[in-house]
């Protein structure tokens, strides 16, 4: 008998640790999903892009913060003239300028890319002010809608 206390001790004692490991676990998921959600001070962005009056096609739209240290924070493909950034990837409220790509083709290499056997690099076919010294201005706000439609000429 002695022998099968001892097996039964052994048996409940695994069974013990077991369940309070699985309330352990069961607290810590709890709490990870109390945190968890998605994120209030980030912001739902759509929009539509047209250049020359026609939807672009193709291209990639870029949010950069402002001020002295100024880079991307989101961004988003476009295509068919629309762009739309989830709200779990969107912006806080804020300014923010505004970078508008659309590679088409390959751009013409001077000598030196040539000799160095360089890649082609893509053509871009929109105008500068668009992108690499964008003028284009979006101003996100906690009241919406946050819809930001751009008409390139």
């Amino acid at each position: 008998m002695t022998y099968s206390s001892e097996r039964t001790r052994d048996v409940e004692m695994p069974r013990f640790i077991r369940r309070r490991n699985v309330l352990r676990l069961a607290a810590v998921l709890l709490a990870l999903a109390a945190g968890c959600g998605e994120s209030t001070d980030r912001l739902h962005l759509h929009g539509e892009i047209t250049y020359r009056g026609q939807p672009l096609e193709q291209g990639h739209i870029t949010f950069l913060t402002t001020g002295p240290s100024s880079g991307p924070v989101c961004g988003a493909v476009i295509r068919d003239g629309k762009f739309d950034i989830p709200t779990a990837k969107g912006l806080k409220p804020g300014a923010y300028r505004v970078a508008i790509s659309s590679p088409g083709g390959e751009a013409p290499q001077t000598p030196e890319e040539i000799a160095a056997g360089a890649s082609a690099r893509a053509l871009e076919m929109l105008p500068p002010k668009y992108n690499g010294e964008t003028t284009l201005t979006a101003e996100v706000t906690a009241a919406g809608p946050n819809q930001f439609d751009f008409h390139l000429e």
